[in-house]
């Protein structure tokens, strides 16, 4: 058997199929790009527009990043799915156990626990009142009262 050596295009082309089946594994929406960036430069290597390495390394490059930055966030919109759902827990209305004073931290009651409490809201929210959940930050919840 004679030696068998691999092609420049060969070796392009084995990367980009390489890192496309990556992808599929890590969706993390790059390794595509560069995949595809190795089969454009096999492409270009194969018809002869890029025989040298630095010819190959230029095209390569210039297609992954430009594919990129053109391609990324369409991509990831497409595929990844969005998180527009609003969370359960805003619109809940709960009782103030804790007044809840301007540009302060008060008390409420969510899901059979206390939870601090805070408000933009220009007054202070006596204890007893209804607010309505707006926010989780952290471990404060944001609520504004119930008009």
């Amino acid at each position: 058997m004679d030696g068998f050596t691999f092609s420049p295009e060969l070796i392009w082309a084995i990367l980009g199929i390489v890192l496309l089946a990556l992808e599929l594994v890590t969706f993390t929406f790059i390794l595509s790009f560069f995949g595809i960036g190795a089969i454009l430069t096999a492409l270009t290597t194969w018809t002869g527009l890029t025989p040298e390495i630095s010819s190959q390394l230029g095209v390569f490059s210039v297609t992954s990043l430009l594919a990129v930055f053109l391609f990324r966030k369409t991509a990831k919109k497409m595929f990844a799915g969005t998180n527009d759902r609003v969370p359960e827990y805003v619109g809940e209305k709960v009782t103030v156990l804790k007044e809840i004073p301007v540009d302060g931290e008060g008390v409420i009651a969510y899901r059979g626990s206390e939870w601090i409490a805070f408000s933009d809201h220009t007054e202070s929210i006596s204890e007893g009142s209804k607010v309505e959940i707006f926010a989780i930050e952290g471990i404060r919840v944001k609520v504004k009262p119930v008009l």
